[in-house]
């Protein structure tokens, strides 16, 4: 094939694929260097620096974990009780990243984002009809405004908890010139022989590069999942629509009830039946929306056992750190305010998002018996109302993602760990007076 046809095939293979979309892009420009979007499995080209420094995050940021626990150790009689806050807050962050770098690199999470972009995302279905149109259409725009909302978040999240201390390091210096003050950092960690913060530029720059990382693999992963769920619902919908509006017959059929009560009646009844074309055409889109369910729910499962473990590790560090960050922005002054005010947003929206929109899931799928039922099955023969008996029963079960096979993501689990959060911070309280 000539070069410059295959150039503008895959120009138009592109254009014509989800990746062309703004938010895409946006999430490809922000979150292919620590890896969050591979976007070497979509035909892109990815630089020797991109690949090394995937590869050796999680080994990278495990040392600075190890760091920090290392400066706990050391300056433990020195440290106040927020200060003491501070580190364990941002330790638990370095324990977290460095978890949630393995799943990147995981040839499964490849795989699930191949299918997510080629196969579910609801752009493939555009031509199947006007309500399939219609739902790509909503399900796009929800996606692209809570991804400039995630994104924006995450960035003033990362750049306030940095430049908060640069800007007390500059009033308490060059301002007001306090004496004896210790400069402060955002992120504090030692090696034995070593200790950054005599570095203060290099630390200080050192340590954005870390908040970056930390941002992508928290927050950004996060949004991934958050953008493959709404295509789920999308599927959802879809399905359900297609249910309540099954084809009903054409034509009456006239029974005689003598005919079938075997008694001398000369009256008869009107009922709607579906004839024997019909109910070929009947057998046909009952089989779609059982192979339509099945793949929802086949997709689902891969993305439970794909992040299962992630939201468990999610929902430990929001059962110890949320209560910290609360003291952190209620006891630390108008300085804590604003270093640590758009991190306990971002970190418990991000609670609150992933309940709520797991949560908005299994309560789609739970209406789906009821659309069911609104089939048409007393105008089918005896096959198709077996059939449609079997797609019943199996729409019972509620879709849901699971932590770790056990704990299910949605409100009730956000609302026993916000009540936890709120217990735990009365009692830090206590213990900081």
């Amino acid at each position: 094939m000539n070069p410059c046809r295959q150039f503008f095939a895959m120009l138009f293979r592109r254009a014509k694929s989800p990746l062309a979309l703004k938010y895409f892009k946006s999430i490809r420009t922000v979150m292919v260097a620590p890896g969050v979007w591979p976007a070497e499995i979509f035909g892109e080209k990815i630089s020797v620096v991109a690949i090394v420094h995937r590869v050796t995050l999680p080994y990278h940021t495990s040392l600075i974990v190890f760091g920090e626990l290392y400066y706990i150790w050391m300056h433990m009689h020195e440290l106040s009780f927020l200060d003491l806050g501070h580190m364990i807050i941002t330790t638990l962050l370095g324990i977290l990243t460095a978890v949630r770098s393995i799943l990147p690199q995981l040839q499964n999470y490849h795989k699930l984002l191949l299918k997510f972009i080629n196969v579910m995302h609801l752009m493939h279905s555009t031509n199947k009809g006007p309500y399939y149109n219609q739902m790509n259409d909503t399900v796009d725009k929800v996606c692209s405004y809570y991804t400039k909302f995630s994104l924006g978040l995450i960035f003033i999240s990362c750049s306030m908890f940095n430049v908060a201390p640069f800007c007390n390091n500059i009033a308490n210096v060059f301002i007001f010139k306090t004496e004896n003050y210790t400069l402060e950092f955002s992120l504090y960690y030692q090696f034995p022989g070593i200790d950054p913060t005599d570095y203060f530029t290099t630390t200080s720059i050192y340590n954005f590069y870390l908040s970056y990382n930390c941002a992508m693999m928290v927050s950004g992963l996060d949004l991934i999942l958050f953008l493959i769920i709404f295509q789920i619902i999308g599927h959802v919908y879809i399905l359900r629509y297609n249910l309540e509006n099954f084809p009903w017959p054409k034509n009456k059929v006239v029974f005689k009830l003598g005919d079938i009560l075997k008694y001398k009646i000369n009256e008869s009844i009107t009922s709607e039946m579906f004839d024997a074309e019909e109910n070929k055409e009947v057998r046909f889109k009952l089989a779609e929306c059982i192979e339509y369910h099945k793949k929802i729910i086949g997709f689902t499962d891969e993305v439970s056992a794909l992040f299962g473990p992630i939201l468990a590790c999610s929902y430990l560090f929001h059962l110890i750190c949320c209560s910290l960050l609360l003291l952190e922005c209620s006891e630390g002054g108008y300085s804590a305010m604003l270093r640590y005010g758009p991190m306990t947003v971002l970190i418990y929206g991000q609670l609150i998002q992933m309940s709520v929109i797991f949560e908005l899931l299994g309560s789609e799928t739970e209406k789906l018996p009821d659309s069911a039922y609104f089939l048409p099955w007393e105008c089918m023969d005896t096959s198709n109302r077996r059939t449609a008996c079997i797609m019943l029963h199996k729409m019972q079960y509620k879709i849901s993602l699971k932590a770790l096979g056990l704990a299910a993501v949605g409100v009730s689990t956000m609302t026993g760990i916000l009540k936890t959060t709120f217990s735990y911070y009365a009692f830090l309280q206590t213990m900081g007076d």
